[in-house]
């Protein structure tokens, strides 16, 4: 099955379980209770709550739901043979996410191969296949660039916004809801190849002197997330908040929500996933908020769910936004990170999960899981990075087989992978 969890095994499937800086600029607000475009609440700015609810439905139904990883927002673990064809390649030849894919290949050929594989990788007898397997709901990752193009996105995107609409559709035909997921955010809002692009990174392929002629790379020790803002590594610290990439996103939701919020299918809006853990909790709540209150505005009906940046604490979320309908808080589970333990360990691990939710709830409000997977180790090619890896990692030894035919058949540069071949490069500083 294609439908897969960020960073998780192909063959898994997830849920969303529903049970019952120092700058002192803010996102503006214009008055601390706004009671204008708001029929059954009132939103308090100055408390970033709410009050009067009229309408909030409870979650009372169980969302068994599957991600679309790798459709819309291009991963290389997930779509490795996407990017087979960057093997070997130099220095700026390279396509690591998906703002390197289009950067390299350019708008002609990067929107060519982009179409084949959205016609490829979802398509209408897949959605009622899910619907078959009573899967009930549909996470889409989409990328910001869809909506308000930059960089080396216009042209090589082009059309995308058509597969969301065939998608909303498809999935109006069987039942089943969608949740529109903002995966990718202007300048990474994490640094992971899963927001688009890789940051930090660097070549180092000029102080790599043996074995000599290697094409060398570093990642993993200098990521780095400057969607809020220019990263300073030495403190963990945004000096300066890049309120225009705030601006930009919140200019997103806007066409987001006039685009779909007619929609039948459409579930809800999740306006950023997986900020990192050293963003800026304060403005992050601030983003959430102004959020909030957009898609509130013009969908009401929307549920709107906020990443717990992981940072899955009471203390952080706890009494945010109470009072305020249908939002929910969003954490992902994984165990593929963990060092090595018993099986009992894990089992334990993911039971331990219950108590921490319920006390979430108690505190904040409905949480949904995600994304979660049963891998227990990081063996799957390119889970961290194109021909790299986290320092350490794998913690086990892996069992390699050979790769899988292309689901888009040999049409695809850089497929079939020559299989006698041993690993090529460039290198990346985890290899």
């Amino acid at each position: 099955m294609r439908f897969v969890p960020w960073r998780c095994l192909p063959v898994t499937m997830i849920n969303f379980l529903l049970p019952m800086a120092s700058n002192s600029k803010k996102i503006q607000v214009i008055q601390t209770v706004d009671t204008g475009d708001f029929s059954t609440f009132i939103p308090v700015n100055a408390t970033q709550t709410c009050m009067a609810d009229v309408h909030a439905i409870p979650f009372n139904e169980q969302v068994r739901g599957v991600n679309l990883g790798g459709w819309l927002v291009l991963e290389p673990w997930i779509t490795p043979s996407m990017f087979y064809q960057f093997l070997n390649k130099g220095e700026g030849e390279t396509g690591f996410d998906m703002y390197t894919f289009c950067e390299v290949l350019g708008p002609e050929e990067g929107n060519k191969q982009l179409r084949r594989h959205w016609d490829a990788w979802v398509t209408k007898d897949i959605i009622e296949e899910l619907a078959g397997m009573n899967v009930n709901s549909l996470r889409l990752p989409v990328g910001d660039w869809m909506y308000k193009p930059y960089g080396p996105y216009p042209g090589c995107t082009d059309g995308s916004l058509e597969y969301v609409d065939l998608l909303l559709d498809w999935a109006a035909e069987y039942n089943l809801t969608v949740l529109l997921d903002i995966h990718g955010m202007k300048d990474s809002q994490n640094g992971f190849d899963n927001s688009g692009q890789s940051l930090g990174f660097e070549w180092t392929s000029s102080v790599t002197v043996y074995p000599a002629g290697l094409t060398t790379f570093q990642h993993w020790p200098i990521r780095a997330a400057e969607w809020m803002g220019k990263f300073d590594r030495k403190t963990t610290s945004y000096p300066q908040i890049n309120y225009d990439n705030i601006e930009h996103s919140l200019d997103v939701i806007r066409g987001m929500v006039d685009m779909y919020k007619d929609h039948p299918a459409v579930f809800g809006l999740q306006p950023v996933n997986e900020p990192w853990e050293l963003t800026p909790i304060e403005h992050l709540k601030d983003f959430y908020w102004e959020g909030y209150l957009i898609v509130k505005r013009s969908a009401p009906e929307w549920k709107y769910v906020m990443h717990d940046s992981f940072r899955f604490d009471p203390n952080v979320w706890g009494g945010f936004m109470a009072g305020c309908p249908d939002r929910v808080l969003d954490t992902h589970i994984y165990q593929a990170w963990n060092r090595p333990a018993s099986r009992a360990s894990y089992y334990n691990n993911a039971c331990s999960w219950k108590q921490r939710i319920v006390e979430m709830e108690n505190q904040f409000g409905p949480v949904i899981v995600g994304e979660w997977s049963l891998a227990t180790d990081n063996c799957a090619m390119w889970l961290n990075g194109f021909n790299d890896n986290l320092p350490g990692f794998p913690m086990l030894p892996c069992k390699y087989i050979p790769c899988a035919d292309p689901y888009m058949g040999t049409v695809q540069p850089g497929t079939p992978v020559d299989k006698n071949q041993p690993l090529q490069g460039p290198y990346g500083s985890g290899v």
